[in-house]
């Protein structure tokens, strides 16, 4: 297939070119499963419990559309309101959500008009996905996954069960880990950056489930309106594609998030010369990350001069700026990249949805935080406590 680029600018064609890169990038001829269980038993569970949560919100959009598409929220005879009630665009508070179910309900969906169709959706994506929900769930998977970074710099291994158990002991909030723990600068800085933009991440869904399903309702409404006449199927095999990519959307923040803040963490909680090998052993993964699995790291602080990006890694140590493209356009047409333009290893995912995590070497000491090693003792021995003790009630 020829692909003509020719009339698009260099920053255009750039972006195509990186674009096809990527999708080009082979695998291991397997395709990667986005919903097989993270490999990595110390974030397994966040991934998981990340997913179920978001995944449940869109469930709920979804459910209640079919039922007011189908007529199922209308009242007749109902309370009603003078006419359409005037409201900001987009999301609406509380006291606008009342009002606005109100209106809606009392309207049989016959009778909606585009206006109407538009609210219903603004309606339900701002009742269940509202601005704060969007905040509390990065806050709540940034904070852990980061500690759960810093868990492995500690401790070698883990089971699944015994992950869990720290996933859920760990602080939800900025504001518990800093009473609980007093955090580095430097991992006080991957919550903060990690927070921020993880719920812009999230945002970014809720804004797009708003547009996608208004323009597949008001496509069917329009059709419909016109004598087109397309069966109600056609309207729910289009929702159904519609919300299928908007629970991926909600997986790959869930996938690349994690491999983030946990890759972060990690490397944050290693003392500077400490050494750690790049893993990126999972179904799927493509030639880049194949050809790195495996290469051991020296870990540097950030502000080390000379930086070696072939050997070191340090805390924030990204690919932004860089390409998997090998090629870039210039007014002199495709020149070879240099080797500082090109991918390399990150501190975190090479790429969304990569499953790439660090394991300590031998020599990789944890960074001195007395207060974190004193929290994991106290809760092992709980939690051995509580083995031995459920062990006695069984004699």
């Amino acid at each position: 297939m020829f692909l003509d680029i020719g009339p698009l600018s260099c920053a255009c064609s750039d972006h195509v070119l990186g674009t096809i890169a990527k999708a080009l990038s082979g695998s291991d001829g397997l395709s990667h499963d986005i919903w097989a269980l993270h490999e990595s038993p110390f974030v397994r569970s966040l991934v998981e419990l990340f997913s179920s949560r978001g995944l449940l919100q869109l469930d709920k959009v979804q459910t209640e559309l079919k039922a007011w598409v189908a007529g199922k929220r209308f009242i007749p005879n109902g309370l009603g309101v003078d006419g359409r009630p005037v409201l900001s665009v987009g999301r609406l508070d509380a006291n606008e959500l009342a009002l606005v179910r109100i209106y809606l309900e009392n309207l049989p969906p016959e009778k909606f008009t585009a206006a109407d169709w538009s609210l219903l959706v603004d309606y339900l994506v701002s009742r269940y996905m509202p601005p704060k929900v969007a905040y509390s769930e990065a806050e709540w998977l940034t904070v852990r996954s980061t500690f759960m970074g810093k868990v492995q710099a500690n401790i070698a291994n883990l089971n699944a069960a015994q992950a869990e158990g720290l996933v859920a002991a760990l602080p939800s909030t900025v504001a518990e880990a800093k009473r609980e723990f007093s955090p580095s600068p430097s991992l006080q800085a991957i919550i903060d950056f990690g927070l921020e933009r993880c719920a812009d991440n999230i945002t970014a869904i809720n804004d797009a489930t708003r547009h996608r399903i208004k323009r597949v309702i008001m496509n069917h409404e329009e059709q419909r309106l016109l004598g087109d006449r397309p069966p109600e199927s056609a309207l729910q095999t289009q929702l159904v594609d519609e919300f299928a990519a908007l629970n991926r959307d909600w997986r790959r923040i869930a996938l690349t998030e994690v491999a983030e803040n946990a890759g972060n963490g990690m490397i944050a909680s290693v003392a500077p010369g400490g050494r750690v090998r790049r893993v990126e052993q999972y179904v799927g993964s493509c030639d880049f990350c194949r050809k790195i699995h495996g290469r051991i790291f020296t870990v540097v602080s950030p502000d080390k001069k000379d930086k070696n990006w072939d050997t070191e890694v340090w805390v924030g140590k990204s690919n932004i700026g860089r390409s998997g493209a090998k090629m870039k356009r210039t007014d002199d047409g495709l020149v070879p990249r240099a080797e500082s333009e090109l991918w390399t290893v990150p501190a975190g995912p090479v790429h969304p949805h990569c499953r790439g995590i660090w394991v300590p070497v031998e020599d990789a000491k944890p960074t001195d935080d007395p207060s974190f090693a004193k929290w994991l003792d106290a809760h092992f021995a709980k939690h051995r406590r509580s083995a031995e003790q459920l062990a006695e009630s069984f004699r």
